[in-house]
């Protein structure tokens, strides 16, 4: 699913909003998560996931057109650590999320 996609069904759920105006709500939340992220904050959406910057270590690697040893520095990656729910909907294969009670939410 892309940006777009995402714009049109919550248009198309909520009847009062006009395709525009979901465009810019997307765009905004988008914009909330990129600017968390570059400010090393944590990103915790419930039920769906969360985000995390982890530093991935400098290491040495191959240039694979000439097999010439490269150095990588060390940089900030995104980890995402899905929640409960997505989880379970991914697993059961798109079957509804409404059947998870509370206990097996806060479940490990």
């Amino acid at each position: 699913m892309v940006k777009s996609e995402l714009a049109l069904r919550l248009a198309a759920r909520y009847r009062h909003l006009v395709h525009k105006d979901a465009q810019i709500a997307v765009d905004l939340i988008v914009f909330a998560l990129v600017d968390a992220l570059g400010h090393h904050r944590r990103i915790e959406l419930r039920d769906f996931g969360s985000f995390t910057l982890r530093q991935r270590k400098a290491r040495k690697a191959r240039n694979p057109k000439t097999g010439e040893a490269v150095y990588v520095p060390s940089k900030p990656m995104v980890y995402f650590r899905p929640g409960v729910v997505l989880k379970h909907r991914v697993n059961e294969g798109g079957a509804s999320a409404a059947g998870i009670n509370r206990a097996e939410r806060i479940a490990p």
